[in-house]
């Protein structure tokens, strides 16, 4: 089958995968390396070090440096940046360091990451294990077409093949460690180049050892890069998938089903033809320029053994069958017989690199957004290893968005006889909903024309988008939420504490951002420091921040909301309250009891119902207030107290130790006054802190006002302060509570 060719033949064998690593002036190659997929490349410890100006053979770890490598498939000059993101080191056999002039060693290979996924005709290959008597093929690392040398695995010993090569031809040498080594017969890479053996430095004798080099095969790789935690997720993937010989049966019986619908869609070589040559472009196939069409049947065949070449036909074909319901029916059929091919794919080449350069843009500035996202859209579903963690590094997007494409349905219903609705758009739907203004639009106009191409009823895409829209809106973020500690030592001056800051993520997870426990601040510092936190904290664009200060239980009447954040050369004054939800906490009183995380629990749980309960003195005092909040207020949420600073002393203590999570009081006034009426502690809950806020630009505004209303406000989902475990920065953030890990982010400090 001649008409679909790789361009410059180099996709037929392993060129398409070959990297060139350069030197650091970019004027000479310094060796090879393989393309795994997505952004990963492999390649050898020592060419890295090469490259570096480093002795060969160090172990020393270089850190995350950047290398220039190219692909000689794509460009002969073009360079790109790749990350070193493992580092598996040389080794001795006793696991030490590798003496000079060394023959063998082990370890001594490298992960890279590129910024994005290579363009066709780059692409991976497929591996199979090495084994004696292979014929094996290397290039070197520039590529070019006459540098091959050919050699035959004539031992493979614990891991490590011996390669000999002919007297005639190209011989391995400088330039090839880290190629891969293809196997002509099997069309599969089966190990690296590491390096190779040569004579002694004296006159060649016939006892001399000549042309020999020596690889890693890939079962050796694999054992490395797996201990390494170094293999891309999509490469485990295809690890799982059935065996060749199995699948190229499915393959076989895909094909001979394609070409009936084949035959209706495209029986007109003219037609065939165009679409042909379009397809060939995408894949970065070359096509005849006469004009001639290909055989149905080999256009099957590329169908079924080509990534992505399904749907990026279907992708050109269904704008003509869009009216024709018989030729809808034909590429229906075609589409579903695709579902037998593990090579079809969902996705076309555009379609892919689209979503593909659009989640990772996302990532970037959310971590959090896709696992959100998932969560949602897919309830009822396991979801895929690479979505399970609450953060998505970029670099992770490819093996989760591939997962994605291998689900067929959703869960969900569909009109009776339409194709069932995948369940990666309804994760794209639930993304562009969360996402919003022209990345939103974009997204749902791509999920359209997917959906199109597919045959999907439009009934079905608009429920999905409609469920999307209205977790959206529930699940709009009220703003960015900060969690203040203050203490204070016995000797520190007077209106002087000591303060830790937490920020917390837009996905629950907490990153300390002020660590302020080495000197006491007056509260203007202190200000300061949380106005500045809560100005770079996750949703600090939507709304009101919520700013929630965790106090000893003798401070619970400091005039926190008062301190002023301004900075010096600032006009407006900035007291927290006023700018901020500004809540207390009160952790040592709220543990003061056996029940009283239970009772905290139930009660916020009941904060929607019942008005508030006024506690002073004509309520029993203390002994009345316990008694009520056993009996007849056992599930109230909300108290409002009266009195004076000493009456509210012994009130306060009874309200948190029973597990009352809101509390409002006046520590301006010591009677009850009609003040606090204003802020409507009987009106709906969740609004109770904005309406403190608002009557606090207004009192502090008015000098004859003097109330000043003090809240305390104990959400069961808001994490304590010494809840929160600091763990080493490489370690990252964990919360107990929720099992909750960042390591992405670490300990992040600011004095």
């Amino acid at each position: 089958m001649t008409w679909f060719e790789p361009l410059d033949d180099q996709r037929a064998d392993a060129r398409g995968a070959l990297v060139r690593v350069l030197a650091a002036d970019r004027a000479r190659t310094v060796g090879a390396g393989v393309y795994l997929c997505g952004r990963a490349l492999l390649t050898c410890a020592h060419v890295v070090n090469m490259a570096l100006g480093a002795r060969p053979l160090s172990a020393r770890d270089p850190g995350r440096v950047t290398l220039d490598v190219s692909f000689p498939v794509l460009s002969a000059t073009h360079t790109r940046p790749a990350r070193l993101v493992t580092w598996i080191p040389p080794r001795s056999a006793t696991h030490g360091p590798v003496p000079e002039g060394a023959l063998q060693w082990g370890g001594d290979l490298a992960v890279l990451e590129l910024p994005e996924e290579p363009p066709p005709p780059a692409g991976p290959v497929r591996w199979l294990e090495m084994a004696r008597g292979q014929e094996v093929r290397a290039w070197y690392g520039g590529g070019q077409a006459f540098s091959y040398a050919d050699v035959r695995v004539a031992a493979y010993d614990n891991g490590v093949g011996y390669l000999d090569g002919q007297l005639s031809g190209a011989a391995v040498d400088d330039g090839y460690s880290g190629g891969p080594l293809w196997c002509l017969a099997d069309g599969a890479a089966v190990g690296l180049v590491m390096g190779r053996i040569t004579a002694p430095g004296t006159a060649l004798a016939a006892q001399h050892t000549v042309r020999r080099s020596w690889g890693v095969g890939w079962q050796s790789l694999l054992a490395e890069l797996r201990h390494a935690g170094a293999l891309p997720e999509a490469h485990l993937d295809r690890l799982g998938r059935p065996s060749a010989a199995t699948a190229s049966d499915v393959d076989d019986a895909a094909r001979d089903m394609m070409i009936g619908p084949l035959h209706t869609l495209l029986g007109d070589p003219a037609t065939r033809a165009a679409h042909a040559t379009a397809l060939a472009a995408e894949l970065g196939l070359r096509a005849p320029a006469d004009g001639t069409a290909p055989l149905v049947e080999e256009l099957a065949h590329l169908l079924t053994r080509t990534e992505r070449a399904l749907p990026t036909l279907a992708q050109s074909l269904a704008p003509a069958v869009a009216d024709d319901p018989r030729g809808r029916g034909e590429l229906d059929r075609l589409l579903a017989v695709g579902h037998l091919s593990e090579r079809a794919g969902l996705l076309s080449v555009a379609e892919h690199r689209f979503l593909l350069a659009k989640f990772e843009h996302l990532c970037r500035h959310d971590p959090g957004l896709l696992h959100r996202a998932a969560c949602e859209a897919l309830p009822y579903l396991d979801l895929p290893r690479s979505l399970q963690a609450a953060r998505l590094d970029p670099a992770a997007v490819p093996g989760a968005l591939r997962e994605l494409e291998t689900w067929h349905g959703d869960s969900s219903p569909v009109p009776d006889e339409t194709p069932r609705l995948p369940a990666l758009l309804r994760v794209v739907e639930y993304v562009a909903a969360e996402t919003g203004g022209l990345a939103c639009r974009a997204l749902q106009e791509w999920s359209g024309r997917v959906a199109a191409r597919l045959g999907i009823h439009a009934s079905a895409l608009r429920e999905r988008r409609a469920d999307a829209e209205r977790w959206s809106r529930r699940a709009a973020p009220a703003g960015a939420r900060v969690l203040v500690e203050l203490d204070r030592h016995a000797k520190d001056p007077a209106d002087h504490y000591r303060c830790a800051v937490w920020r917390l993520r837009a996905d629950g997870s907490a990153a300390r951002a002020v660590t302020g426990t080495d000197r006491p601040r007056t509260g203007d510092e202190i200000a300061r420091l949380i106005r500045e936190t809560a100005g770079g904290t996750e949703g600090a664009e939507h709304g009101v921040a919520l700013v929630a200060v965790s106090v000893p239980p003798d401070a619970l009447e400091l005039p926190v909301d008062e301190w002023d954040g301004a900075g010096v050369d600032e006009y407006i004054p900035a007291p927290l309250g006023e700018d901020f939800h500004l809540i207390l906490r009160c952790p040592k009183l709220r543990r003061r009891s056996r029940t009283g995380a239970a009772d905290l629990r139930r009660r916020w749980a009941a904060r929607h119902h019942g008005e508030a309960l006024r506690a002073d003195q004509a309520s029993g005092g203390r002994a009345g207030l316990i008694g009520l909040l056993k009996t007849t207020h056992r599930d109230t949420a909300r108290v409002l107290v009266h009195g004076s600073a000493a009456q509210r002393g012994e009130l306060l203590p009874v309200c948190l130790v029973m597990g009352v999570p809101i509390v409002l009081w006046d520590r301006g006034s010591p009677a009850p006054v009609p003040g606090l009426d204003e802020v409507g502690p009987d009106d709906p809950v969740d609004g109770l802190p904005e309406r403190v806020r608002h009557f606090r630009v207004r009192a502090y505004a008015d000098e004859a006002t003097s109330t000043r209303p003090a809240l305390v406000w104990e959400d069961t989902e808001l994490p304590l302060p010494d809840e929160l475990q600091l763990a080493d920065p490489a370690q990252g953030l964990a919360d107990p509570a929720r099992g909750r890990a960042d390591p992405a982010h670490g300990t992040e400090r600011a004095q």
